[in-house]
């Protein structure tokens, strides 16, 4: 399930993408391992038919090239992604077709010390 939406960000959806990632990184109360960020791996369940959902956040700048799992942070649905944490609620589709999905699981690769 690929989510590219096949545009560029504007300047509102930046500003909200640099506000997203200076609270998951300068939040100390916001532990890093429950939170979706860049190279985290967001099990989703689907609300509309329990369908059970995984994609991993990716940065790469080739987003159109990206694996069928990735999601990239500069996708409408990798900014919604960005920052969850299990419980989360999301929305999934667009227009008339939207349903919601809820965060089942956050993992984080480990971080070298």
């Amino acid at each position: 399930m690929m989510m590219n939406a096949g545009f560029n960000l504007g300047s509102r959806d930046i500003d909200t993408l640099n506000a997203k990632l200076g609270r998951i990184y300068r939040d100390p109360v916001a532990p890093l391992e429950n939170t979706a960020r860049i190279n985290s791996t967001v099990t989703l369940i689907n609300c509309l038919d329990s369908s059970v959902l995984t994609f991993r956040l990716t940065d790469n700048s080739a987003c159109p090239e990206a694996g069928k799992e990735d999601v990239c942070i500069g996708s409408p649905f990798g900014l919604v992604l960005l920052g969850t944490k299990p419980g989360s609620v999301v929305k999934l589709g667009a227009s008339n077709e939207e349903g919601h999905a809820v965060v089942l699981k956050v993992s984080n690769a480990a971080r070298p010390v």
